[in-house]
């Protein structure tokens, strides 16, 4: 954490705001994200504040429940590497409340706002973002483009044109490709370009999937559409691209809320900065896993035993230099 990945060091050069800095901020920073990341439980429970969900807090969104309740809650949109490991989050940004339209922030609009912030910052930071089935939306296709990227999209909706014209022209078989196996399941393909979207000036590539199994002694069947920017890749690599789009759910959001305890409404202000820091924790612990650690992957030990010797070293004395180190 000190020698590798600088943590300590760029901690300091925090700027610190505070009309009362008794404490110097190091101190307060460095132990958090240590024990965010070590996922202590105990911890969690000191920082998260169920009871503040029935009251408004900074910069939260709002809906009525089932009750006629008013609830107050966060939402972020989250970019994160898929594929393979480590499951690096580039970049989060939090959903704003209701500005007087009435109506709170859509993903599209943060997802938007979160591609432009992170091709800010770091440049070309991807080749190809893979997407849910809310994202097929000209403006954000736009975006996409506009910032050097390429888009692979679910299609659901059976009532977008998009979906329509190309049903029809598959099912004339035009655009029909050779079929392929993917472990037990066979995969038929059907793949055309040249499809518009209002408001969209670029082309799109629309692919239909229909994979079949056998699935308890029963034949099983599934359906799976996309629509990318993408006008040279094969079509097994698409299919392979927006499967691993679950990678997201599984190692990203599951990883969050279930061991980082992000489900949780932090008190005030803390919401933000908090969820901040244990995505610099979650991607410190995954970076030190699979690029530090080489012998982590494939060796079937679980993650809760890396953390178990994890809260081990915290005991050394080397260790506790790092946590009480002056500083801020």
């Amino acid at each position: 954490m000190k020698s590798v990945y600088k943590i300590p060091q760029k901690i300091k050069c925090l700027t610190d705001e505070r009309k009362r800095k008794s404490i110097p901020l190091f101190n307060i920073v460095m132990p958090v994200l240590l024990f965010l990341m070590l996922q202590y439980e105990s911890f969690h429970t000191i920082f998260s504040a169920p009871e503040s969900m029935s009251k408004r807090l900074k910069n939260c969104l709002s809906r009525k429940k089932h009750t006629g309740e008013t609830e107050y809650f966060y939402r972020s949109v989250v970019c994160m590497i898929i594929g393979k490991s480590p499951h690096v989050i580039l970049g989060q940004e939090m959903l704003k409340p209701r500005d007087g339209s009435g109506k709170d922030e859509g993903e599209l609009t943060g997802g938007k706002r979160l591609i432009e912030r992170l091709k800010k910052r770091h440049g070309h930071f991807a080749d190809v973002i893979v997407a849910d089935a809310l994202y097929l939306n000209a403006p954000f296709i736009n975006t996409l483009k506009e910032n050097g990227l390429e888009g692979v999209i679910r299609l659901k909706d059976e009532r977008r044109m998009i979906f329509q014209d190309a049903e029809r022209l598959f099912k004339q078989d035009e655009g029909k490709k050779a079929s392929f196996w993917k472990g037990k399941k066979k995969i038929e393909v059907w793949d055309l370009s040249g499809f518009k979207m209002e408001g969209c000036p670029y082309k799109l590539r629309v692919v239909r999937y229909h994979e079949q199994w056998e699935e308890n002694g029963k034949e099983t069947e599934r359906f799976l559409w996309l629509v990318t920017t993408l006008e040279a890749a094969d079509y097994r690599v698409l299919w392979e691209m927006m499967h691993r789009r679950w990678d997201i759910e599984e190692n990203g959001f599951h990883q969050l809320k279930t061991y980082y305890h992000a489900k949780h409404c932090y008190c005030r202000d803390a919401v933000e900065t908090i969820f901040n820091l244990i995505i610099i924790g979650f991607n410190v612990r995954e970076l030190y896993l699979y690029r530090r650690s080489r012998n982590f992957a494939g060796s079937g030990i679980s993650r809760k035993s890396i953390n178990r010797i994890f809260c081990d070293d915290l005991l050394t004395e080397k260790v506790k230099q790092i946590l009480c180190e002056k500083g801020g």
